[in-house]
């Protein structure tokens, strides 16, 4: 009489296996990057918020975030998640700007130095844009590495290597939410949360 129950259990377990293959089926390695190239080709605008730890393999710190997007003009709002200190930085195609606690205004092609002069850590921000997306930088010899259903899993693009370790369900798509990126003693840790979608107010190139 007691084996009811357990062939019920176990047509329940067998249920959520079969269940859990179909969500995460076998797709091409190329599937997921066309996939997600098309995504944000119809919502060019879009924003994230976050945090990064930072860590040096002796000291660390940590950045809250808020970022924008408009095509390829960005802008970021870093502030210190402890002492009030934050920045306003504006990056496209022209440059990139930046403003904010204890620097002048500073301007510069790439933003990495300049985030890494307010910070005191190199951030790979210019890369970052990408990778939060779920992208590998374009015209970069960057090796990529898939996960069986065809996910990006790793991005390695001298000096950076970079790991996703999550993707949570998002507007329209799965998006990052835990990654992880580490050059040398540097390591990077990015959490990501309220994707949006959809238009924004971003500045428009320098």
């Amino acid at each position: 009489m007691r084996a009811a129950p357990t062939c019920a259990l176990m047509v329940v377990v067998c249920t959520v296996m079969v269940t859990g293959c179909a969500v995460r089926e076998q797709r091409d390695a190329g599937a997921w990057l066309a996939e997600r190239e098309a995504l944000f080709s119809r919502h060019e605008q879009w924003s994230v918020s976050g945090r990064m730890a930072l860590s040096d393999g002796s000291r660390g710190g940590s950045l809250a975030f808020d970022w924008q997007a408009d095509g390829a003009n960005h802008e970021v709002q870093l502030r210190t998640v402890a002492g009030g200190r934050q920045w306003r930085l504006s990056f496209g195609p022209s440059g990139a700007l930046l403003e904010g606690s204890g620097i002048e205004r500073m301007w510069a092609m790439d933003p990495d130095p300049l985030v890494e002069a307010a910070v005191g850590w190199p951030v790979p921000v210019q890369s970052m844009a990408w990778w939060i997306r779920g992208l590998p930088p374009p015209d970069s010899d960057a090796v990529i590495s898939y996960a069986s259903d065809g996910s990006l899993t790793r991005v390695e693009s001298d000096p950076w290597q970079m790991d996703y370790q999550r993707f949570d369900a998002g507007p329209e798509a799965l998006m990052p939410s835990r990654l992880q990126a580490v050059s040398g003693d540097y390591r990077v840790r990015v959490v990501l949360r309220d994707w949006q979608l959809g238009t924004q107010q971003v500045s428009k190139s320098l």
